[in-house]
């Protein structure tokens, strides 16, 4: 005789968890051996569903769509990834074009 199963509780994922991921994985986008500096990010977490928003300076010189869907790319990925929950906006605004700067080793 086997026990029907005890009802599960449920895994919550903070905004601020995500808006770290996003953040993190938005700097890690490989742009060519640069990176893209990440100066602010929102995330809102509604049920299952994320929104992210970060705010960087990309290097220049970029060509700012590809560049910028590479980041919002990871961006979104990662936090889909890590966090389980489905990315329904990852939005990039780009604040600036920064003098360029290498990945570190």
């Amino acid at each position: 005789m086997t026990a029907a199963p005890a009802e599960r509780g449920r895994t919550v994922v903070a905004d601020r968890a995500v808006r770290r991921i996003a953040e993190r994985a938005a700097a890690e986008a490989d742009l060519g051996g640069r990176r893209a500096r990440v100066t602010d990010g929102t995330a809102t977490v509604q049920g299952g569903r994320a929104d992210v928003r970060v705010d960087v300076l990309l290097p220049y010189p970029a060509a700012l769509g590809e560049t910028g869907e590479r980041v919002r790319g990871r961006m979104a990925d990662r936090v889909a990834e890590l966090s389980g929950l489905t990315v329904r906006t990852a939005t990039v605004r780009v604040q600036a074009l920064a003098a360029d700067r290498a990945a570190p080793p």
